[in-house]
């Protein structure tokens, strides 16, 4: 028995050894499926929408779900290419379109402070400290800001420091909230990124990543899926044809409309607050990436993406609240959130991409969200969005782009 366990763990430490010596040589070549198996800070050497396994002057996508990919488009490639890595991003639309490198450091979820910041330093400085990599600065910088739902995840920060009783009324508490997000910043940027022999072990923590992964999925609650009603009462004109829509799509933010909001500190000031904490990571992303230039990118929510014939449309607001407003009031504050965005990139020098038009002009043909994913581009919205900015990056670099919001 001693001789068997001896042999075993023997072989174990054989196959170990072998494959920290193969895996990072394939690293940049594994399928789709395997990328749950790396850890999260090295997925961007995965992505198969670069020439090779460290990116050359490239394009660093920044935002949520958009920024990933996520919707119906990425869910059919999962479910028909078990072993291989086809398109289905903005990251490789953008990269076969431009010839450039484009990687995403995009996460599912992410407020402005995780997907501007903490995603891309935390990822950065983690893939410099292992092994022999050298991560190079990107050239550009896409942020992704989607008005659907960016500023209420905003909010947990907000909350967070309104829970301290110091508020963000005044501008004495907003200096103060200044320092609160300060604090933040340092704490994302002061992880453990020093080099280390456990770090290096790529293939072996790879292992023990899937089985992780593989007992979370086993263990895990059944998901609840979202049951949109049979008849959808929002109708957008589509094709010259007034088509139904689904119900409970996202839509800008409409603080402060409904009793209930109020009653849940969701007021002017709280969007004032969460507005501020897109802004001071878009200034801390600047200070730490100075030779990056940095684009945002303004994407619309599914209500604001089609001409609504409706008078009135129903909308899943803050915590997935369910509300009617009325067509007009949609459309007015999509254009104030967006002029607000495009005020602050003004102030930052930085250029402004409004895709909202666009994506009106594809969807005045054909729908693109869904069909069952209703919070994310389909394939051909992905194709509207990545056109644009494939556009504005094989401009002249003398040429800045700031969109209008009204059109």
């Amino acid at each position: 028995m001693v001789k068997n366990l001896a042999l075993s763990l023997a072989s174990l430490f054989l196959v170990l050894v072998f494959g920290e010596w193969l895996f990072p040589k394939f690293l940049g070549k594994l399928p789709l499926r395997l990328y749950g198996f790396i850890d999260k800070d090295l997925r961007i050497l995965a992505q198969s929408s670069k020439k090779n396994l460290l990116p050359k002057e490239y394009i660093a996508i920044l935002g949520d779900s958009y920024a990933v990919g996520a919707g119906d488009w990425l869910e059919e490639v999962r479910e028909n290419n078990f072993w291989g890595s086809p398109d289905y991003s903005p990251a490789h639309l953008i990269h076969k379109k431009t010839g450039l490198d484009v990687v995403s450091f995009g996460r599912g979820g992410a407020g402005s402070f995780d997907g501007i910041w903490a995603e891309p330093v935390t990822q950065f400085l983690h893939i410099n400290s292992v092994k022999d990599y050298h991560l190079s600065l990107p050239k550009y910088f896409l942020i992704f800001f989607y008005e659907g739902n960016d500023i209420f995840d905003n909010l947990a920060l907000v909350k967070d420091f309104q829970a301290t009783g110091k508020g963000t009324g005044d501008k004495i508490k907003l200096a103060r909230f200044k320092d609160f997000l300060d604090a933040k910043f340092k704490e994302a940027q002061n992880g453990n990124f020093e080099r280390s022999f456990w770090k290096n072990m790529l293939f072996t923590r790879s292992i023990l990543r899937g089985v992780s992964n593989l007992v979370e999925e086993w263990t895990a609650s059944s998901k609840k899926l979202r049951i949109y009603p049979k008849t959808p009462n929002n109708i957008a004109l589509i094709d010259a044809k007034n088509v139904p829509l689904q119900t409970h799509l996202q839509a800008p933010p409409l603080f402060g409309l409904r009793s209930f909001e109020k009653k849940t500190g969701l007021t002017n000031e709280s969007l004032k607050g969460a507005v501020y904490v897109f802004e001071q990571s878009l200034a801390r992303l600047a200070a730490f990436f100075p030779q990056s230039e940095i684009k945002i990118v303004f994407i619309p929510s599914p209500l604001s993406s089609y001409k609504m014939t409706s008078s009135h449309v129903v909308y899943r607001g803050y915590m997935g609240w369910i509300n009617m407003a009325e067509t007009t009031v949609i459309e007015k504050k999509h254009v104030e959130l967006c002029e607000t965005i495009k005020e602050i990139a003004s102030a930052h020098n930085t250029p402004f991409i409004n895709t909202t038009k666009s994506l009106r002009k594809a969807s005045s043909m054909e729908i693109i969200h869904g069909p069952s994913d209703w919070d994310h581009f389909n394939k051909r919205g992905y194709q509207v969005l990545s056109d644009d900015l494939a556009e504005v990056l094989i401009q002249p670099v003398e040429d800045t782009r700031t969109d209008a919001c009204v059109y």
